[in-house]
């Protein structure tokens, strides 16, 4: 093979990857499985894409690709040929088996599958079903239909837990890079910060927000929900031409991938003056956060950290207070809780160097008012450590 040029970009070394495998394989033969296949799904801001990047350092800007990881043997990339397979090559170095499939995924695989001697295995599917976000399965029905039928007699297996759990834990190059990304989503929020003010359009603040991130290495794209008005009811996914006035409240999620690894953040701000009672929210916001963060330690399941949340607010204030937390990583990791929490996920444990999401939000009684702030932080023995520097305040912009 010729030489190829190494790309500049942000890369995990290779001990990372070996770390990686190792653990991947010794799941994989926990559950007898001989191979996992990672779905094509470059959805929900390339989210969907998480395991392929995971075990091959291959993805970025909705770079479609899909990896195929047996027990033993080479790892293989199967891409759809834009980009070409050289720029995959100097992108990373963890694979070097790196095939354009033309779009036919499923063909693609399916060759691997057969060079492997697969015919009656055990395969594993990762995005077959209950990925966080999409509980029905992210793997395209023509690509799963074209390897079930090329293999009559293999064992078909959802594999998509069994990578979620290796993603749990970081390691100290993941947390790093997590750190680097969360870095990213506060030069955007001071960017929203400086652009903000009276006759504004929100898609200027907007476009000032990708631009810091971007412009400091960033990927895309990269989730930016936004919303704003004197009582904005949630996030919206694209800003409006709607100029900011006194009285505005913005709300918002901002997340900066570095890495392909997800930061997020959630920082709430005030256009002029605004009713007392939004002060007094965001008031109970930070207390409630600080609370949480002083229990966010390893053996803690996730139900019981939704029940302290909910119990807090019952003890501490007339406000609703509703529990909203995630895992962070390469997309959606899990666990995740909002409105509602899985029995599976409520049984998981909190480890040391789990990385989440914490953001709670408090409402007033009628629900029609309400705000969160969040960070990443890291599960410590002493409790929560935050990866982001800036203070726990709400932004005025006078």
């Amino acid at each position: 093979m010729a030489e190829v040029e190494k790309l500049e970009v942000p890369r995990f070394s290779l001990a990372e990857r070996d770390r990686r495998w190792r653990l991947v394989r010794g799941l994989m033969a926990a559950e007898g499985l001989d191979v996992i296949v990672t779905a094509v799904n470059s959805g929900h801001w390339d989210h969907f894409q998480a395991n392929t990047r995971y075990l091959t350092g291959v993805g970025g800007n909705c770079g479609e690709a899909s990896a195929v990881f047996p027990m033993e043997g080479e790892v293989a990339v199967i891409a759809m040929g834009i980009p070409p397979n050289h720029y995959w090559l100097g992108f990373q170095d963890w694979v070097t088996d790196i095939r354009n499939c033309n779009r036919y995924f499923g063909r693609g695989i399916v060759e691997r599958l057969r060079e492997l001697k697969m015919e009656k295995a055990r395969i594993g599917i990762a995005g077959l079903y209950n990925i966080t976000r999409a509980p029905e399965g992210v793997m395209p029905y023509g690509t799963m239909r074209a390897i079930e039928e090329a293999f009559p007699q293999a064992t078909f297996v959802d594999a998509t837990e069994l990578m979620e759990r290796a993603k749990y834990v970081k390691s100290q190059e993941e947390i790093d890079v997590l750190a680097r990304a969360v870095e990213l989503v506060e030069k955007a929020i001071l960017a929203m910060a400086e652009t903000a003010g009276l006759g504004v359009r929100e898609c200027e603040v907007y476009a000032a927000m990708i631009h810091a991130m971007v412009r400091e290495g960033g990927e895309l794209p990269t989730m930016l929900q936004w919303s704003a008005g004197p009582e904005p009811q949630g996030n919206n996914i694209m800003p409006t031409l709607r100029p900011l006035q006194h009285g505005d409240i913005v709300m918002n999620e901002i997340e900066a991938r570095w890495a392909g690894y997800v930061g997020q953040g959630v920082q709430p701000m005030f256009i002029g003056q605004v009713d007392r009672v939004w002060h007094d929210i965001f008031r109970t916001c930070q207390e409630i956060l600080q609370a949480t963060y002083r229990v966010f330690r390893p053996g803690l399941t996730v139900g019981e950290l939704n029940q302290f949340i909910l119990d807090w607010g019952k003890k501490h204030t007339s406000f609703g207070v509703r529990p909203l937390f995630h895992g962070r990583g390469l997309g959606d990791d899990a666990p995740l809780t909002a409105r509602s929490t899985s029995e599976e996920h409520a049984r998981w444990e909190l480890k040391e160097n789990t990385v989440f999401i914490l953001k709670p939000t408090v409402s007033t009684p009628d629900g029609r008012r309400r705000l969160y702030w969040g960070d990443c932080v890291v599960c410590t023995p002493q409790g929560a450590r935050r990866l982001g520097k800036r203070p726990m305040e709400v932004i005025e912009i006078k």
